[in-house]
């Protein structure tokens, strides 16, 4: 039964490591985060976009601290389920590739009927909620909750980052210190528009400590896939980051050869890309080619 609460009160603009924990629990706690929707109810209220203040859209719940959890651990992180509360319509005039779409900037509430997200009498379009950021604090210091994305996570703004799925994230400090926010009530992959469904959410989660796993950037588990992140300071970057991630994994944590993990590269490894925060690329492996292996180091 879940007892601890991350409460949508408890908000920050920064992975922050010198931030007082909202709350310390043991590894294997089930943990419920809520997230804000404050700068979108402000804005549909008619407060003007201070865009030297983008951030504040970027608002995540915590930092949550896990017993134990130590710098060089990996923190494991299932995604049991995601109630979106409120939904929003969102467009920022002159933000993103679509910026001069519409004459004006825009915040709308939809409503939601039937897991349909309403747009207009003729357009109902199915929530798929997801988590947009979700990310540990760094070492010292603070990161920001807008770009880039570090490799203990970000605004990753993935749709994979869904109910059902596990992300590991290396840790940098002492506790981890777990954050979220940015969820979304539905979002095309790579976030075509810069910006998604925005909404309010309870996000409830179980937190853990992995071992025998190495992580230079999150690693993701969907229904289908393992995700390995790549990220860098270019798109070619990225996709080397991710490819080196997935195959060190391979030959590390899985057994295979060098010839055997070239040749599941070659033949299964598909490159997918992440959000608008950074170049973000997903290395995918099927999940049925990696079942076939006696010892496989990802955990159910």
């Amino acid at each position: 039964m879940e007892s601890v609460t991350i409460p949508r009160s408890a908000t920050s603009p920064a992975f922050a490591a010198d931030a007082v924990p909202v709350a310390r629990v043991p590894p294997g706690t089930v943990v419920i985060f809520e997230t804000t929707d404050e700068p979108y109810r402000s804005l549909a209220s008619g407060v003007p976009v201070d865009r030297s203040a983008l951030e504040r859209f970027n608002l995540v719940s915590g930092p949550l601290a896990v017993e134990g959890i130590e710098p060089g651990d990996v923190l494991r992180v299932d995604i049991l389920e995601i109630t979106i509360e409120r939904a929003w319509l969102v467009f920022l005039r002159s933000y993103g590739p679509l910026g001069d779409l519409l004459p004006e900037t825009l915040c709308k509430q939809l409503s939601i009927e039937a897991g349909r997200l309403v747009v207009s009498s003729r357009l109902r379009l199915p929530v798929r909620p997801s988590i947009g950021c979700l990310g540990l604090a760094p070492r010292s210091g603070r990161t920001s909750t807008f770009r880039p994305v570090r490799p203990w996570g970000g605004n990753l703004d993935l749709p994979e980052l869904a109910p059902g799925s596990t992300v590991w994230l290396p840790v940098q400090r002492p506790e981890g210190y777990l954050y979220v926010g940015d969820v979304h009530a539905a979002m095309g992959a790579g976030e075509p528009a810069h910006v998604g469904i925005e909404a309010a959410a309870r996000v409830r989660v179980r937190v853990d400590r992995s071992q025998g796993l190495c992580c230079p950037a999150p690693r993701i588990r969907t229904t289908g896939e393992l995700l390995f992140v790549g990220i860098g300071e270019t798109v070619t970057v990225a996709q080397r980051h991710a490819l080196e991630h997935a195959v060190g994994a391979l030959r590390n944590e899985y057994g295979l050869a060098s010839s055997e993990a070239y040749a599941l590269a070659s033949a299964c490894l598909s490159y997918r890309f992440g959000g608008p925060a950074g170049p973000v690329v997903l290395a995918a492996v099927p999940l049925d080619v990696l079942a076939q292996l006696p010892a496989s180091a990802t955990p159910s």
